[in-house]
């Protein structure tokens, strides 16, 4: 299984490459055909979220929450939290880091719903799940930090 920060080479991790490759758009692109661009992420990319923003000595920027449905009849999802920047010279966002949270997949997680609190330092998930092992409904809160700082846990 794959730990924290890796990708899996699985199709789960093929698109979420293609999802990223397509993501970061030049914050100039008024032009930019959108329709293209959206044709561009996978299906199994349930959705993209930003969550809040970072801060690091000197680099700071937004983090964004990417939930993936690795195949069609599989229920259980995973979960990745991305760290961005913008790069002043290409105007365009990149991603300083991505760490996986492996818990939503170990523990057969469906998320359902959640909410989004921002604070200064980072930002918090609640998200609501179905524990596919056993059908129980159950609240799990992720905290995110700078780059690398992740907590995901039961409420």
């Amino acid at each position: 299984m794959p730990r924290r920060g890796a990708l899996p080479g699985t199709l789960a991790g093929a698109a979420l490459v293609a999802c990223l490759a397509v993501a970061p758009i030049p914050l100039s692109a008024q032009g930019a055909d959108p329709i293209r661009l959206l044709s561009g992420i996978p299906g199994e990319v349930m959705f993209v979220r930003i969550t809040g923003a970072w801060a690091s000595h000197d680099r700071r920027g937004p983090t964004r929450v990417v939930l993936i449905r690795p195949a069609p009849r599989e229920e259980a999802m995973r979960l990745f939290v991305q760290w961005l920047a913008l790069d002043a010279r290409s105007n365009r966002f990149s991603v300083v880091a991505t760490e996986e949270v492996p818990e939503v997949f170990d523990w057969r997680v469906k998320i359902d719903d959640y909410r989004i609190e921002p604070d200064a330092n980072g930002s918090r998930m609640i998200f609501d799940a179905i524990v596919l092992t056993n059908n129980q409904r159950r609240a799990y809160e992720l905290t995110i930090g700078p780059p690398g700082e992740v907590m995901f846990s039961a409420r």
